[in-house]
Order: structure tokens, then sequence, then C-alpha cells
């Protein structure tokens, strides 16, 4: 009897006397899992309409927050070296200060304020920067939602509070024959639909306006880093290292076949994503109002696929036998891409077999360290099989700090210090992360050290 379980999109298909992983290929012109095309990334050629606004959709698909989330929780250790990057940058937390020149450097003058204070803890600003940092550490961007007091109806506006607003919610947008396609709202609704021209729940906020904050009762700022000839969204620095990130999660899978009841692995299939799109389609078309369409029928039909499958691919009385499959072709341009199953026979030599999957796990790890800016030494993704030298992590966190805090700094505390500014001109006061300065081992006495450990 066949054994198939599933992994997201992945499987390990185990009988008596063969064993092959299975994973669905993505159309070779997508980087993952939305059809951006991968050379050009115009995402300003595509708009979607809803009523009288002109959307800007976030990757191809609109969906590119989606895909980031679930290729990077799938994975080992993106989220790891993630989490480590926030921590970086939030170092011992959030604290006023002032910028003054001393000798004609630049320094920051920590201070403490008892009513600016109390007015950051009315409303809560120690989750809303979690969330906020959370943000920029997948995507270079975060949305706020900002709150007029009441007391612009007497003539004395200031902002009431920040709101964090997941970028999962919020798309950029203008209106429908506008000459200028600069943004101009935020539509915040749930995002994850199949169609657009099913939304009718949303809600439109004005983008945040500093010169006019009063304009409007709630309005939206979209804080990002600047891409490159992007008008509109950040393309995340994560978005080169997605396919490392799915080769990094698909080889545990792999080595788990492997090893569970010491079966040996003799083939690996690759299925295009469009077979399984069009499969998906006609169960869709053959569902009635009695019996809808769920996931399961898809994942049913997998299952039943997957053991002709097997049927072909095992058992001596086989021999002769083939497995004939249809191509999808798309032409683009001068350019031809192809999709198709594929078999391919794995040698059964098990020692170079797993070694070659180490050495591409671990090359996958650090081209996602580099790929989201963090020193190997920093997210715990270095040489295999030896820790990174002390002096190696103290010469890369003080290059960190120096040159890796202040623009993403900048970006998470865009919104606060804005209200900061609005709310209390006078103290001239903004919000930033306290960082201590690194110390190496030997300059820290002795004393202190057992202070520390306490």
């Amino acid at each position: 009897m066949n054994e198939i379980e599933f992994y997201n999109q992945n499987a390990i298909v185990n009988v008596d006397d063969v064993a092959f992983t299975f994973e669905t290929a993505e159309n070779p012109r997508e980087f993952d899992k939305y059809k951006t095309v991968q050379d050009t990334l115009d995402w300003t050629n595509q708009e979607y309409q809803i009523d009288n606004y002109r959307v800007f959709p976030f990757g191809t698909n609109n969906d590119l927050d989606k895909v980031i989330k679930d290729v990077i929780q799938n994975n080992s250790i993106s989220p790891g070296i993630l989490t480590k990057k926030g921590q970086l940058l939030w170092g011992k937390g959030p604290q006023l200060y002032k910028e003054e020149l001393v000798d004609n450097n630049l320094v920051r003058t920590w201070v403490q304020d008892k009513r600016v204070q109390t007015w950051l803890e009315s409303w809560g600003y120690i989750d809303y920067l979690e969330k906020i940092k959370e943000d920029y550490s997948y995507i270079q961007a975060c949305y706020t939602k900002f709150y007029l007091a009441k007391g612009a109806r007497v003539g004395k506006p200031s902002i009431a509070k920040l709101e964090h607003v997941s970028p999962g919610e919020g798309r950029l947008a203008t209106d429908i024959g506008a000459r200028s396609y600069k943004p101009k709202y935020c539509i915040v609704t749930d995002w994850n639909f199949k169609r657009v021209a099913s939304v009718t729940d949303y809600d439109v906020y004005a983008l945040f306006d500093f010169q006019k904050p009063f304009e409007h009762r709630n309005a939206i700022l979209y804080s990002n880093k600047y891409s490159f000839c992007s008008d509109y969204y950040t393309v995340p620095d994560l978005y080169g290292s997605l396919e490392w990130i799915r080769r990094s999660t698909a080889i545990p899978i792999i080595l788990k076949a492997l090893s569970k009841n010491s079966i040996n692995l003799k083939y690996h299939v690759i299925s295009p994503a469009k077979f399984w799109d069009k499969a998906k389609e006609e169960l869709e078309k053959k569902a009635t109002t009695s019996k809808p369409y769920t996931d399961k029928q898809l994942l049913d039909y997998k299952k039943n696929y997957l053991r002709e499958i097997s049927k072909v691919l095992s058992g001596a009385e086989n021999t002769g036998k083939f497995w004939h499959s249809i191509k999808y072709v798309t032409i683009e341009g001068h350019k031809i891409f192809e999709e198709g199953w594929e078999i391919k026979e794995i040698k059964q030599n098990i020692k170079d077999f797993v070694t070659a999957q180490i050495t591409i796990s671990n090359q996958a790890n650090r081209m996602v360290a580099a790929g989201v800016g963090m020193h190997p030494a920093l997210g715990g993704a270095g040489e295999s099989g030896r820790a990174d030298s002390g002096s190696e992590q103290l010469y890369a966190l003080k290059n960190y700090l120096l040159t890796g805090i202040d623009i993403p700094e900048a970006i998470v505390m865009k919104a606060v210090n804005y209200a900061l500014k609005i709310n209390f001109p006078e103290k001239e006061l903004k919000l930033g992360f306290y960082h201590l300065p690194p110390q190496k081992e030997e300059d820290v006495t002795s004393s202190k050290r057992i202070k520390n450990q306490e």
C-alpha cells in the first residue's frame, strides 16, 4: 500500500520497493509563487480597479507579502536570521533623545521626559514598534494609521495615537482617471481573496501628509526604503533569496525520507504548477451547491495521481513501461518557456548524496543571510562545523552598528517622530533605539563580568 506524506507543495511517496520525493515547480518565468518576471520586476504596468480607485498591486499577483510569509515561515533558518536582525535593530529598546553637536560631532543625548513618555504609553508604543520593526525586517516597509485627538474640534489639534496596519491589508491607490499615478490613498481590506472584483468591504484612507497633519481625522503613512526604479513599493531584500530559501526548505524533507525506515530514495519527481492549477479549475467546475469545492479534493486528486506514478516506477514487472506527460509551452517575446513533468533518478551513493544536500543547505543559509544584509557571524549562518570567533563577531557587530542601523531606524521611527514633532515641537525630541557599545571580553573587568552573570 502506498504511503504518501505531504509537506506544503512537496511530498514523500513510499511503497514496498521504491521511494521518491515529489515537488511542485513553479512557472520558470516566476520567482517563487508569484508571477513576476524576474528580469524586469515591472509592477507599475499593472493595476486593479475597485469602484473609483486605481489600486497598485504589491507584486504582480498582489500577494508578495503572503508569498514571503509562507516561504520564510516554512524554512528552518530564515525566521531566526530575521529575528536576530530585528533584535540587533531593537538593541536595549526605544528611548527619547536630542541630537546635539559636540566638537563638530553629531551625538545623541538620551533624555527622559515624563509628559512625552506618558503620551507614548497611553497608546502602547512598545507593542506598536515591535510590529513595525517586524514588518521592516521582512519587507523594508510598514504602514501606520494616525488618529487625531478630539481637541481638533476646539482648535487644538494633536495626534492622539498611532496604530500598526498589516502589510497584508494595505495597498496604495489613486483616483481612476487621475493624470498623476502618484498614490493618494491607502485601501485597507483582506487582500487574500481570489478575485479583486469580489471586494466590497474595504476602507479608504488618505496618505498622511506631514505638511498638513490635521487635514484628515485618520490618515495612513507608508514608510519604506526606496528601491531603485520602483515607483510605489519597496522590492524586499529577500526577493532575490526566495529560491535559495526554498532549496533550503526542501532539503530536510529529502533527508527525512532518506533516513525514515532506512529507505533509499530512487527518484525525484517534479511537476509543473500549471498542471495542478488546471486540475483545480476542473474540480471547481464540477463542484455543485450541495457539494462545493474544497482543498481536500485537490489533495485527494494529488494522492491518486502519485499512486499511478508509483505503479510505473515500482516493481520489476514494469520493465519497459514508460511515463508520458504533456509539456506546457509559454511564449513571451523571443523567449520560450517549457513546463512539464520530470522524473530524475537519484544515484544510490548515499554518502555523496547526503554530503551534496548538506553543502547546498549550507550555501543556501549563507545566501539567505547575505540577502537580508546580515553578516554570517551575527546571523548564525557561518561555516558549517565551526563557531565564529569572538573577534569576528565583535567586528561584525561594530560594522553593523555603524552602517546598518540609521536607515532602518529612520523608517521604523518615521511615523512616531512625525507625531512627536507635531505634538511637542518645542521639545525637539526624537525616539530611537538605544544600543550599548560592544566591548571585547578582555576589556571588561572581572567584577563587571560577575555582576553581568548575576
